[in-house]
């Protein structure tokens, strides 16, 4: 079956607002999770915590100025990689760059409305993240991916 680049767009931007919508329904459900969080087994295993985020990846903290600016600047770098492959027609990257920024976006909404990002997922009691933390490095995973592995595959 063979689609054409119009269908494949559409059916990209139609997954990415799922999983775009997905996260901030996720996120609107995690404000109502107890101080103490949901775990699977123990606290030391997979479990649900709510946890406010007013740091950027790594928790590195910049003041709020910077902080804005940086996100600006890496948005704007990503819908230009966006528009660029969007003109080259390249599917797997068009849809990688929408993963990061569908991930962007959701946790920029949240530092604009809450002044922090809402986490929630913890992780072996060493990490709490979000589903737009994982759209982000699985889109950054798919990149690397195909530059260091599939470069010879046109993908």
């Amino acid at each position: 079956m063979n689609l054409t680049f119009a269908k494949k767009m559409m059916l990209i931007n139609f997954l990415i607002s799922i999983l775009f919508l997905a996260d901030r329904l996720a996120k609107w459900c995690a404000l109502g999770i107890s101080e103490g969080g949901v775990f699977l087994f123990s606290e030391k295993f997979v479990g649900l915590r709510f946890y406010k985020n007013f740091n950027l990846i790594f928790n590195i903290a910049l003041p709020e100025i910077l902080m804005y600016g940086l996100i600006s600047i890496i948005l704007a770098v990503l819908a230009w990689l966006l528009i660029k492959n969007y003109r080259q027609k390249n599917i797997f990257l068009i849809f990688s760059f929408s993963l990061i920024i569908a991930g962007a976006v959701s946790n920029l909404i949240d530092r604009l409305y809450f002044g922090f990002v809402i986490d929630f997922i913890s992780f072996f009691d060493y990490s709490v993240f979000n589903l737009s933390d994982v759209y982000i490095i699985g889109g950054v995973g798919l990149i690397f991916i195909r530059e260091f592995f599939l470069k010879n595959k046109n993908l």
